[in-house]
């Protein structure tokens, strides 16, 4: 077998394959070249899965003197067999046989080189697998379907691709695209296929900076049409006859979110779901996704457990970023023994989503200290409410319109019960704002009105959704069902492994399944999510997970009710291609970044000059001379100032 030479520091191993006939055996050549990020070596590099890790296939090595066998997987054989030319050689970096796999210390120094290697390539070829399945119907329709819209990565807006050829069904969001079901199972079958869902493909497409090749047997698509069509597709009803669709379409579509923006904390939310077989990838395989400053001083080292690579992402995160944004991913449903709750477990599926509108905290820094003899986290916030009352919201987990729309119609009959029709009425709008974790178009600025959930229009769909006349066996249901596709989807994706909860202070929101009267509801500095605390005596608490109060998200629990002209939003701008959050008063129609309800600063504080000052505020400490994004207005000396009871909570 072949016997891998150790690398020097700046080297990299090249595959050249040989040119042959298809079926024939494969010979390959390893050399090592010195990668320099400014004038690299010409190679193109293969994006693909494993698959079985059984390596029951050989490729062989040539050497100036003799060949030697290399053991691969049955996946990498056939890529190979349908890559290879037939007269002349082609280049290329693959992962499974230009790193010793057998090595711990070259495959962490490889690893951290990931983002070089794939950014370098002259090109990234996604090798999805044979053709099978109509996968090369599904392709040429997803082509047409990217060749009628743009999509403005920025605003998050999908529009013709052509005034001239403007055809309404293709930008019809609230019904599926228009192909014929045979295509449709194509589609579901292509975007099934195990790349889709594996961990690594992230960093390889996203690197891509002189583009990508999408290869299914003989058809081949760019990358970024493929992007626009599964953008596409994702906000549109589907078809609930074929299996799995709508998670295959969620999950394909997180890798195609623009590059910019992406922190380490949003990448390994978004990538929880792919699969990989090493946990410790899990935070390795992201990495180079970002940039050098935002990795949090993480760096590959296969020596230390799954545990330990863990809880060390999330010590650098509080300690590197001043934020405790990370917890909002913890969830003591499936917490692993050997890991503190307050860690989340990135090795299993989040249970629920992410609450995107989300500020509780304002611009507050993290107050916390790690002890690490005993392994708790004390961290300070504000006790804002205990758990009452608790209601399961899906007892299906099924996405169906008929069976989200029973599971609002047995919550609202519950609420209806436990507050009284009085103040079901009169709540009845902060109800579906909870329902839907807010996540309305008018949250935007501009909103999204081409497919966006209206919050008013959405509320009125709800008032007859919950209203306990409507019967499931009403005619006209199954057509208004079908017009309430995407308000009943986001009601889903929010209480998907939720409970609506009351606190016993008559707040309302939502909080993990795992959620118990008796729970607190704390609101830490530095936290954009109220959290879940359960008491374990000796004043120590374990995270249950995230929650959303309706009158707690926008830092109301510090600072009060915003005034009733202000409104919280995300408001795009145009110079930095992002969103960024403001406050307008819609009586003078104006827009700011400071909050409305702050004073003025401290003394020695002012707010530095600075390009992005526009969107972002940073304040500067003239006495001591450093500068922060957080407000000084948020530190706890200054809210023990104004009365705001801050507590020390010790997390296990």
């Amino acid at each position: 077998m072949y016997p891998y030479r150790a690398l020097d520091l700046e080297e990299i191993r090249i595959l050249t394959l040989l040119p042959g006939t298809f079926g024939s055996e494969i010979h390959i050549q390893l050399s090592h070249v010195e990668l320099d990020p400014y004038n690299p070596p010409s190679y193109e590099a293969l994006s693909y899965t494993w698959g079985s890790n059984d390596l029951s296939h050989l490729i062989y090595v040539d050497t100036e003197h003799e060949r030697m066998g290399l053991p691969v997987t049955g996946n990498l054989h056939n890529a190979l067999q349908h890559l290879r030319n037939i007269t002349s050689p082609r280049t290329l970096w693959v992962d499974a046989t230009c790193i010793n796999q057998s090595d711990d210390e070259e495959r962490s120094q490889q690893v951290a080189r990931m983002a070089d290697i794939y950014r370098s390539a002259a090109k990234v070829l996604i090798w999805l697998g044979p053709e099978a399945d109509n996968s090369t119907k599904a392709l040429e329709a997803l082509k047409t379907l990217a060749s009628k819209i743009h999509v403005d990565w920025g605003r998050d807006i999908i529009s013709a691709a052509s005034e001239e050829d403007i055809e309404s069904h293709w930008l019809d969001h609230s019904k599926p695209a228009p192909f014929e079901h045979e295509t449709w199972v194509s589609i579901g079958q292509l975007l099934s296929r195990s790349w889709f869902s594996r961990l690594w493909v992230w960093q390889e497409v996203f690197l891509a900076e002189n583009g990508a090749i999408v290869i299914c047997g003989d058809s081949t698509m760019s990358w970024q049409n493929l992007r626009k069509a599964i953008t596409s597709l994702v906000d549109r009803p589907k078809l609930a006859s074929i299996p799995n669709i709508s998670e295959n379409i969620s999950l394909s579509w997180q890798l195609c979110q623009p590059k910019r923006g992406l922190t380490l904390e949003i990448i390994l939310q978004n990538s929880r779901n792919a699969k990989c077989s090493d946990q410790r990838d899990r935070i390795y395989g992201v990495l180079s996704l970002v940039e050098e400053s935002g990795r949090l001083g993480m760096k590959p080292d296969y020596t230390k457990t799954t545990s330990q690579v863990f809880q060390d992402v999330m010590l650098s995160s509080i300690f590197r970023t001043g934020d405790l944004n990370l917890l909002t991913c913890c969830e003591l449903q499936g917490q692993r023994d050997e890991i503190p709750s307050w860690v989340p477990n990135w090795s299993i599926p989040k249970q629920s989503y992410t609450f995107i509108v989300a500020n509780a905290c304002l611009k507050s820094a993290a107050q916390a200290k790690y002890n690490d003899r005993d392994g708790y986290l004390s961290v300070i916030g504000l006790h804002v409410g205990m758990i009452q009352k608790a209601q399961q919201i899906l007892e299906i987990d099924s996405l169906s319109a008929h069976n989200a729309h029973a599971a609002l119609q047995r919550l609202t009959l519950w609420l209806r019960k436990e507050l009284g029709s009085d103040a079901y009425n009169r709540q009845v709008d902060a109800i579906w704002r909870t329902l839907c974790g807010n996540g309305f178009s008018d949250i935007l600025e501009p909103s999204r009105q081409v497919d966006g959930l209206d919050f008013q229009e959405s509320l009125d769909q709800f008032h007859t959704l919950s209203d306990p006349k409507v019967k499931p066996n009403d005619s006209f249901l199954d057509y208004f069902l079908n017009d309430c596709q995407r308000a009943l989807g986001v009601f889903y994706q929010n209480g998907r492994n939720r409970s609506m909860i009351i606190t016993a202070k008559g707040q309302l929101g939502l909080a993990p399944q795992a959620s118990l009267p008796g729970d607190f509801i704390v609101v830490f500095l530095g936290c954009r999510s109220p959290m879940v605390l359960r008491p374990k005596g000796n004043s120590a608490y374990l995270v249950v997970g995230e929650a959303y109060i309706d009158d707690l998200m926008t830092g109301e629990a510090f600072l009060g009710l915003l005034p009733s002209h202000w409104r919280y939003v995300f408001r795009y701008d145009e110079t930095t291609d992002c969103h960024w959050e403001a406050f307008i008063d819609r009586v003078q129609n104006k827009w700011q970044i400071e909050d409305p309800r702050q004073g003025s600063l401290p003394e020695a504080w002012v707010i530095e000059e600075h390009p992005k000052q526009h969107v972002q505020t940073i304040y500067r400490n003239v006495e001591q001379k450093y500068t922060t994004i957080y407000d000084p207005r948020m530190l706890p000396s200054a809210l023990r100032a104004r009365n705001v009871e801050l507590t020390e909570f010790k997390l296990v």
